[in-house]
């Protein structure tokens, strides 16, 4: 029986924080989800450290629920990171194809991909992914897998996607007080589409549009690279906030009031529907309409679907993504989410649910574990294990050892004093 081995990923929302903890081992074609956790965030806002010891102590209890869980101690994780700190950034590098008779080896392709990480950043940001979205062997364009190929000059075209070093330090230090060790971060938009996106979806052009609680994050791909990632700080809190001024309710009625009857769209509301607060809080007497609570909903959510609008024309992909829209995230279980985005996107448009997972627990079907997912399948493809060839030939390649920062366990301790 082949030796198992145990990946877990922490996906650090504003709301909650999920922590999921797989085994693999050379049995089994996919890793096994075999232990969860969950709890409230706290000291997290819009994917930002605001308060470290509340955050490391819901760090904590998500990690010790997924350790009763799973039966296993929690000793490493792959995080997700986001905020609106993060930016990504094309970039180019260009070597000398170093054998004599042109032959092009895994080396040659380090030192092109670590020469596109050589770009010139602010003292206080870092490079987090270096993502290849093409190399060149002599001006021949649209080169994935080069090595073997001859020439004498390579070149590779990058995404670069950076962070707030900051922030970095912050997340790193909230992890290690919850007495695990970061083993590599990830950016949130591309671990939650590592999750729900297929590999043809990947090759067509497709936008993954993970709605969180305090960020709405977005990854774009075009064959089958990733051409694009952003984060808007709006989410469904801003929904919330935007219920409880407009309809002068405390904001926990608010939430409650949003699950239970929110939708997307107004015009399929019934008429007439009023909600009786008292059933949510003694203290009201009032009853709001139904009708009023959607209308509040449906603004903000035009809101963030134009601005997610407004990134895809920046990058001329407005209206002109074959493979659609993939929403994750909590927000992606409001009702008639579907047909606001269909409309204001003018896309194709379906909910994410988790794929390729073998799991103990149906709670994990669920747009809102994407992004954990995700991480399970980074630490899945990254992971060297005897006697295990596993090959995900069409993930992007956003190792942490290429663009600069090493493996990330290894070296962020030198960050903190």
């Amino acid at each position: 029986m082949a030796k198992e081995h145990i990946i877990t990923g922490i996906d650090i929302g504003s709301r909650y924080i999920y922590t999921v903890v797989a085994s693999v081992s050379g049995d089994t074609p996919l890793p096994k989800v075999i232990g969860i956790g969950r709890s409230r965030s706290a000291g997290i806002r819009k994917g930002m450290i605001i308060d470290p010891e509340g955050a490391s102590g819901a760090i904590k209890a998500s990690v010790k629920e997924a350790e009763k869980a799973s039966g296993e101690a929690i000793k490493e994780a792959f995080i997700s990171i986001g905020g609106d700190h993060i930016e990504s950034m094309p970039s180019r590098g260009v070597v000398a194809i170093s054998r004599a008779d042109g032959e092009i080896t895994d080396d040659d392709v380090e030192r092109v991909r670590t020469a596109a990480a050589t770009v010139t950043l602010p003292q206080n940001r870092e490079i987090l992914h270096n993502i290849p979205k093409e190399y060149i062997v002599d001006k021949e364009e649209g080169l994935r897998d080069v090595v073997g190929m001859r020439g004498l000059r390579l070149e590779a075209n990058t995404l670069i996607v950076a962070g707030s070093t900051a922030h970095i330090k912050n997340l790193t230090r909230c992890v290690n007080e919850a007495d695990v060790d970061v083993d590599g971060f990830v950016l949130a938009p591309i671990a939650a589409a590592q999750a729900v996106l297929s590999n043809r979806q990947k090759e067509l052009g497709v936008l993954c549009l993970d709605i969180g609680a305090g960020t709405t994050n977005m990854s774009v791909f075009e064959e089958g690279n990733l051409i694009h990632a952003n984060t808007i700080p709006l989410g469904g809190d801003n929904i919330t906030n935007d219920l409880a001024i407009g309809l002068r309710i405390n904001v926990d009625v608010a939430e409650r009031i949003k699950r239970e009857y929110g939708m997307a769209l107004v015009s399929e509301a019934s008429k007439g529907n009023a909600i009786d607060l008292s059933q949510y809080d003694p203290n009201e007497k009032d009853t709001v309409s139904r009708k009023e609570l959607i209308e509040i909903m449906e603004a903000r959510l035009y809101e963030i679907f134009e601005l997610v609008n407004k990134e895809l024309r920046e990058i001329g992909k407005e209206a002109f993504l074959p493979g659609g829209v993939v929403l994750t995230g909590g927000c992606a279980k409001i009702p008639h989410i579907v047909d606001m985005c269909k409309m204001k996107l003018r896309l194709p448009v379906q909910i994410g649910f988790p794929r390729d997972v073998d799991t103990i627990s149906a709670s994990i079907d669920d747009p809102s574990y994407a992004t954990s997912l995700g991480l399970i399948f980074y630490g899945f493809e990254e992971g060297e294990y005897d006697s295990m060839k596993f090959s995900f030939p069409n993930l992007p390649k956003f190792s942490n050892r290429e663009g600069g920062n090493g493996r990330i366990k290894r070296w962020l301790r030198t960050l903190l004093p």
